[in-house]
């Protein structure tokens, strides 16, 4: 599974931690307006009591309420005129009452709580009746005999809550909504730094070892561009090591070879016929050990080579391939035909392209039938060009096309060869960004490798 972003991944984690920051904020802001509300409510409970005890302080007195005989439980407010009711309900339309003379209900509100459940004490309590918590406040009369309780449903707090929450809600919403941008801008701005960092090295080949320049580039990547230039010290440093290797067991391996190879053409003038056939099968081991080791010298100083684009003539290179193959050829052995576009100028890296174009061609001429035809086409596709080189050998099958670009990799061919050709001519196209690919020719039996070349901007 292919793994998100290294910015999707930050804004992700920091959105969880906004996240969580606003559902912690979010609920410190319902506890504070909770608390905050409570409070304000249990005010207006005392406020409520102490109006509804003004309003009854005339009929509220030790004489008018035994003239109305204790125990006397009103389902109704009579102790109110219809002025006081709309008066009282008007500020506090969500309040019951209940009107207590020496613990006996002398008046109550039209709804509310059931009489019995009421407390009738003094002072703030909670109680719960018909299914509710209720919360009361017991105000005493200048006679302690008389308690006046007002009191509402822990409910209406809760929707008291609504708009206090809403206004503190409504900023903490546009803050975290306004972090998130400012933190998505910073993060993409950081980040660009890592991005142009990225693009920079896959720009790079494995021959451009250069060290960066850390004045390039901000202090936040100071560590990681040290590291790198480490590393490409070390690389470098490991590239010298097997350039040299490589050098050195060639030459060791070339002189012995030579050694022998004269040995055995020198044989071949005096020995008897019988030997002829195995000295010549002695004299082509020796060739293909030579070849094997030009194919290896030539992959070696490819990882070394570093890339110089320049506007190149392509058929006059093209031209020079042909010539230098011929002239390893035996006469009349092969016949080219080079076929060049009106645009037969591209800007690339001579030398990649030049080996390139000689494995493709040696390989073509190793597989071609004797005295066969190569064609060789230069075409400009678009912002390509394209280097057609075709034989009429017997091919390759489409199943082991991608296996023969590999080192070491033949195809079904008994022809010799070392197995290096085509693996060569991919790393060297590779370097200059172009590609290799191979199809069956359209106008009968053979192999055609397309090498294909981006443009290069000046």
């Amino acid at each position: 599974m292919r793994r998100s972003s290294l910015s999707t991944r930050l804004y992700r984690r920091v959105l969880i931690l906004l996240a969580l920051t606003g559902l912690a904020m979010g609920a410190v802001i319902y506890s504070v307006a909770n608390v905050e509300v409570g409070r304000a409510s249990d005010a207006q409970l005392v406020n409520a009591s102490r109006l509804l005890y003004m309003m009854m302080q005339d009929e509220l007195t030790a004489g008018a309420l035994a003239a109305r005989g204790q125990g006397l439980g009103a389902e109704t407010d009579p102790l109110l005129s219809s002025e006081e009711r709309k008066a009282f309900h008007a500020s506090y339309d969500w309040c019951m009452f209940a009107v207590f003379w020496q613990g006996q209900p002398v008046a109550r509100s039209g709804w509310g709580a059931p009489i019995d459940l009421i407390p009738r004490t003094r002072g703030l309590h909670a109680f719960t009746a018909m299914g509710d918590r209720w919360r009361s406040y017991g105000l005493l009369g200048n006679d302690p005999r008389l308690l006046v309780v007002v009191a509402e449903r822990d409910s209406m707090r809760q929707f008291s809550m609504v708009p206090v929450i809403r206004k503190l809600a409504v900023p903490l919403i546009l803050l975290i909504g306004a972090a998130m941008i400012v933190l998505w801008w910073t993060l993409r701005k950081s980040l660009s730094e890592v991005e142009r960092l990225a693009s920079s090295l896959s720009a790079r080949t494995l021959a451009d070892l250069t060290p960066l320049q850390p004045e390039d580039w901000s202090r936040d990547l100071g560590p990681l561009i040290t590291a790198l230039n480490t590393l490409f010290g070390r690389l470098e440093q490991a590239y010298e090591l097997e350039q040299a290797f490589t050098d050195d067991v060639a030459h060791e391996l070339r002189t012995p070879l030579a050694a022998i190879r004269a040995q055995a053409q020198l044989i071949h003038r005096t020995a008897p016929d019988a030997l002829h056939e195995d000295l010549r099968r002695l004299l082509a081991a020796v060739d293909r050990a030579n070849a094997l080791i030009d194919g290896l010298l030539t992959l070696a100083r490819l990882n070394a080579t570093s890339v110089a684009s320049r506007s190149v003539d392509v058929h006059a290179l093209v031209a020079d391939v042909v010539a230098e193959t011929v002239m390893n050829l035996p006469p009349e052995a092969m016949e080219f035909t080079v076929t060049p576009d009106h645009i037969v100028r591209w800007r690339c890296d001579p030398g990649a392209l030049q080996i390139a174009l000689s494995a493709v061609i040696a390989n073509a001429a190793l597989h071609a039938r004797e005295g066969g035809h190569i064609d060789i086409a230069v075409v400009r596709g678009g912002d390509r060009l394209v280097i057609a080189v075709g034989d009429r050998g017997s091919g390759v099958a489409s199943t082991d096309r991608e296996r023969v670009l590999r080192r070491f990799e033949r195809g079904a061919s008994p022809r010799p060869g070392s197995g290096l050709g085509l693996s060569i001519a991919v790393k060297a196209m590779a370097l200059g960004g172009g590609t290799i690919r191979l199809e069956d020719r359209q106008d009968g039996p053979g192999l055609l490798v397309v090498l294909t070349l981006p443009a290069r901007p000046d």
